[in-house]
């Protein structure tokens, strides 16, 4: 959950400096149009000028709260990529078509803003974004030779316009082709994340009972230690031992010890809090950590463990057979001491064995 988080605060933050860069190039593309406009290279006046711009603006500043705010979240695109660049192409042909000359500035302006795909978009993002581009200036080019012939020379706007359409197909490919190799790397984390996880599962657990290892049981049980001298809480080790394992293996086979070593393991984790830990000690050797309780409280699960074992029924398994477990429990404010914690359990532990089995020892 804390990853998940961490990812998407990671994400809207590379998102909003990804607009930010945007909003910079945006600033450019207006600084440019102001220098056109005094030096004469554009048919609009100061007003129109001023409301195709404030209008421009408008539009960004929309797409900016929307990120600051998180609404952008409620599109399908939270990053708003492809409506900015859209966005910018509309005003952006705008502008060509309010010039006199010096058109190619703001087409090679359009190709910058082309390039900010390359961080997000996928291979439909581009070509959807290059066709309206290419379509929008062919318009502009229509609009111009109907209503304004005099203001354009078919042969160097055609040529132009085929420059224009070449260079926006060979940033497309360049843009789907590193899109392709965004996907295949995303890919590749994901299935590198998969076997950190599964690395990390099999250090941790045990590939037969699926309880923990000896060695991450030690690791907890240290942090147990630390919280339990820091809050003043007290927790509970138990050592519980199968009865007659070796005589299990050697009647029934060593296929059938391993499922009663899984269905004992299955009784554990039913038996447990989710707080609680168990581990697989090493054959049939298990041992309990209680957390946030005493004795006396974890003399009760423990009984549960040791009577639903002694009372399951192996016959789908193995006809006459039955298991029992031997337990010894050990509280850590006893001794304040892990080691002797340990030992004690595991004393205790074979004191029920020598008292004939199949119970518990607490003291």
């Amino acid at each position: 959950m804390s990853n998940h988080k961490d990812n998407s605060s990671l994400e809207a933050g590379l998102t909003l400096s990804r607009h930010l860069a945007a909003l910079t190039a945006a600033l450019l593309y207006t600084m440019i149009y102001i220098y056109l406009y005094f030096g004469g290279y554009t048919r609009l006046d100061g007003n129109s000028l001023f409301y195709m711009l404030f209008i421009f603006w408008i539009g960004n500043l929309l797409f900016t709260t929307l990120l600051i705010t998180g609404l952008n979240n409620y599109f399908r695109d939270r990053s708003l990529s492809v409506s900015q660049l859209i966005w910018a192409t509309a005003f952006a042909m705008l502008g060509i078509y309010y010039l006199n000359e010096l058109r190619d500035i703001i087409l090679m302006f359009y190709f910058a803003m082309l390039s900010f795909g390359f961080f997000r978009f996928k291979s439909y993002q581009f070509i959807i974004c290059a066709v309206i581009a290419v379509l929008g200036y062919l318009l502009v080019i229509v609009v111009l030779s109907i209503n304004e012939p005099l203001r354009i020379t078919y042969n160097k706007e055609m040529l132009r316009f085929f420059a224009f359409t070449l260079t926006s197909g060979m940033i497309v490919y360049s843009g789907i082709s590193i899109s392709r190799m965004r996907e295949e790397l995303k890919i590749k984390n994901i299935d590198l994340q998969k076997a950190v996880e599964l690395n990390e599962i099999l250090a941790t657990t045990d590939d037969l009972t699926g309880l923990y290892t000896r060695r991450h049981f030690m690791e907890v049980l240290t942090q147990q230690k630390a919280i339990s001298e820091r809050d003043g809480k007290d927790f509970v080790v138990c050592f519980a031992d199968l009865d007659f394992f070796k005589h299990v293996n050697d009647s029934f086979g060593h296929h059938t010890g391993d499922l009663v070593l899984k269905q004992f393991s299955e009784i554990i984790k039913k038996s447990i809090r989710e707080v609680d830990y168990a581990a697989r000690f090493g054959g049939e050797e298990f041992v309990l950590l209680l957390v946030n309780t005493d004795i006396e409280q974890s003399i009760s699960v423990a009984e549960r463990i040791r009577q639903t074992l002694d009372e399951f029924n192996f016959n789908d398994i193995a006809p006459a057979l039955n298991v029992t477990v031997s337990i010894g429990m050990s509280n850590f404010k006893e001794y304040n001491s892990l080691q002797e914690t340990l030992m004690s359990a595991d004393n205790r532990m074979y004191a029920a064995k020598e008292k004939g089995r199949n119970m518990v020892v607490a003291s």
